[in-house]
């Protein structure tokens, strides 16, 4: 029974339940007080002429009075948002008033049974069981108060007509008794039941709410970048489109800007102090942009900024330059500070019609023209520029639509041993000419077929016209052959070259490919494992253009290379730059101390080759010695090296 009652009870320590209590109660009370008023009014009007008047008339009047004031009470303050523990406190007087009204119309009810006749106590005997009943269910939220109710009504009926000498009251009352138990047992299950329904309304809402806040989060990671917290590339280009639409005739202001010089952070001192500069770089560009711009994040070390639409070209540009220096700054690590560059492209469109694409590809254009100047700063969108992007477009769609293996060619630039003068190997060059633009750039095909995904058969289209070639060059000489970076990444490719050296019957020593740093950095494991086949077939590999990547040591020391190609841009300017002729040397320096070659690019005098071979440089190619020939023509300039060096050594002799 203890525990019983127990159940019953308010549950100070469940603020919902409460309030959920309270709400039905809200709903319920207002009825409990019409249904006494009408009722005992009801009694009281047929016990007039039986009963006293002050038992008739003035206590159930005073009653009513009570209840209607209660009945306006809930429905004006009833409706009301309360607090949990405001709710507690009015049903804790609730639960007495429930028993004060149940024991005062019980009493009144039992005062006036003995007057009147049969009829008239037959009434009575409704007004305490019907309303008695009501009263209960119209409580049930507030089960303490049901059963309080149950108690006092059914007692006060028992207690009636248990000894009225009347044998149906008699049963009534008996049946009474006995139904006190089953109703405290309905006035439990059913509170349980609403309990149950509570909780299981308010673990829905728990759910609706993960449910929403999981869709936010989703949205939320969705337009914007983790890392940083800016837009990402999806909300870029929404924002972009949105301008776009809101004001065609204006287009908005886009520059990309990338950093030079991250990846080796990330190598160097892990990811997490990548994470470090990204999430620095970010906050400084955000400072430097204001609320009028954007700062996307648009994946790796790639920002996109949509400039404020009120700034003038000039306060753009200046802008630019100030993005490009915030990143100058050193960037604090935990085992330090680190140092990068800035690059940035900026499409300052006309008034015309643009799509979002075209912006981004002007913009990222312009960042490509001014890292290939291996320069940080900014760059606007030139007409030079659309010149050159119009073209390209042309020959991405030539590479597409036409059979150009019959256009492609080789010429072959000689490489000379420095010491005697001979031709020892030649560097196959790649050549286009096209039946309708004519002689194509290997500057403009070769990133064009990377981009079109048909550099792969390309190069098996030109790799098969160098093993002819091979086939007709003196055995004593080899054939160095450029792998793109998307060759050098690709295990389908180095495959299908290894079975295609194999089928020639070539010898594979004979075969050297060089490879570039860039290639390197875009796939460093997969190129580590096609570099290390290649190598197991015999075949050499040189790093082409070294010096003006971001981790030549790093890559030397984890890569073994069987020759270093210096680059042009050192050795040109040899004779009249020490950095130059220093870097040259240094590298030179270190091709001896790894016992690896050395291959000079770029040669164009006799006083540069003379300073090359004094420094220890073996090998060297460029116009002082050649122009890239046609393979006849390559194959006599050799021809003429070797008698040229023969005489030499006659008349030492």
């Amino acid at each position: 029974m203890k525990n019983f009652l127990a159940s019953l009870q308010l549950q100070k320590d469940n603020p919902t339940l409460l309030l959920a209590q309270f709400r039905a109660l809200s709903s319920q009370i207002p009825i409990l007080y019409v249904l006494l008023v009408i009722n005992a009014l009801a009694v009281a009007i047929t016990h007039l002429k039986s009963a006293p008047l002050w038992l008739s008339l003035y206590i159930p009047v005073a009653l009513s009075v009570v209840c209607v004031f209660r009945l306006c009470w809930w429905e004006i303050r009833g409706k009301e948002n309360v607090t949990a523990e405001r709710a507690y406190r009015l049903m804790k007087l609730t639960i007495s008033g429930a028993g004060i009204l149940a024991v005062a119309f019980g009493s009144w009810a039992i005062a006036l049974y003995q007057y009147g006749d049969a009829s008239q106590q037959g009434q009575i005997a409704y007004f305490l069981v019907v309303t008695g009943i009501s009263c209960i269910f119209c409580l049930m939220h507030l089960p303490i108060a049901a059963a309080l109710t149950t108690v006092i009504t059914f007692s006060a009926m028992v207690a009636t007509f248990l000894f009225s000498g009347n044998p149906v009251f008699v049963a009534t009352a008996i049946s009474g008794l006995f139904l006190i138990l089953p109703f405290l047992r309905v006035i439990n299950s059913y509170f349980q039941n609403f309990v149950g329904l509570v909780q299981l309304t308010e673990e829905l809402k728990k759910k609706q709410a993960e449910a929403e806040e999981l869709n936010l989060v989703n949205s939320r990671n969705a337009l914007h970048d983790q890392l940083t917290g800016l837009a990402n590339r999806r909300s870029f280009f929404l924002s972009l489109e949105k301008r776009l639409q809101k004001n065609p005739s204006s287009p908005p202001v886009l520059g990309i800007l990338d950093l030079d010089g991250f990846k080796p952070v990330n190598d160097v001192f892990g990811h997490a102090a990548g994470d470090l500069v990204l999430k620095e770089t970010a906050r400084r560009f955000v400072a430097l942009v204001g609320e009028e711009g954007i700062v996307s994040r648009l994946g790796g070390d790639e920002f996109g900024i949509i400039f404020p639409c009120s700034m003038t070209r000039q306060a753009i540009a200046d802008l630019g330059q100030a993005l490009c220096a915030a990143v100058r700054d050193p960037f604090e690590i935990p085992d330090g500070s680190v140092r990068v560059f800035g690059s940035c492209g900026i499409v300052y469109p006309d008034i015309g019609t643009y799509t979002a694409e075209d912006l981004y590809e002007k913009a990222d254009f312009a960042l490509y023209q001014v890292k290939s100047k291996r320069s940080s700063g900014v760059e606007f969108f030139s007409a030079e520029h659309e010149k050159i992007l119009t073209q390209r477009h042309l020959i991405e769609l030539e590479l597409q639509a036409n059979d150009f293996a019959k256009e492609l060619k080789l010429d072959y630039q000689p490489i000379v041993d420095l010491r005697s003068g001979r031709v020892v190997a030649y560097e196959a060059l790649a050549r286009w000419d096209s039946a309708r633009f004519g002689r194509i750039s290997p500057e403009a095909f070769i990133p064009a077929a990377e981009r079109t995904a048909v550099i792969g058969r390309m190069t098996r289209i030109l790799f098969a016209k160098a093993l002819e070639a091979l086939a007709i060059i003196p055995r004593h000489l080899s054939l160095s052959f450029n792998l793109s970076a998307r060759d050098i990444c690709d295990h389908e490719t180095s495959m299908a070259l290894l079975t295609m050296i194999t089928r020639s019957g070539i010898d594979p020593k004979r075969i050297e490919f060089e490879i570039t740093e860039t290639a390197l950095l875009s796939d460093f494991d997969t190129a580590d494992q096609v570099i290390t086949m290649l190598r197991a077939a015999g075949i050499s590999i040189a790093l082409d253009d070294f010096g003006t990547g971001y981790s030549s040591l790093s890559h030397i020391h984890r890569l073994a290379f069987d020759k270093l190609k210096i680059d042009k841009s050192f050795v040109m300017n040899f004779d009249r730059d020490a950095r130059c002729m220093n870097i040259t040397r240094s590298v030179a320096n270190l091709c001896q101390n790894l016992g690896i070659a050395s291959v000079a690019e770029g040669v164009e005098s006799e006083e540069i080759a003379e300073g090359l071979k004094a420094m220890g440089v073996r090998l060297a190619q460029g116009y002082h010695f050649s122009r890239p020939l046609p393979l006849e023509l390559a194959i006599d300039y050799a021809a003429r090296c070797e008698a040229a060096a023969s005489a030499r050594n006659s008349l030492s002799a």
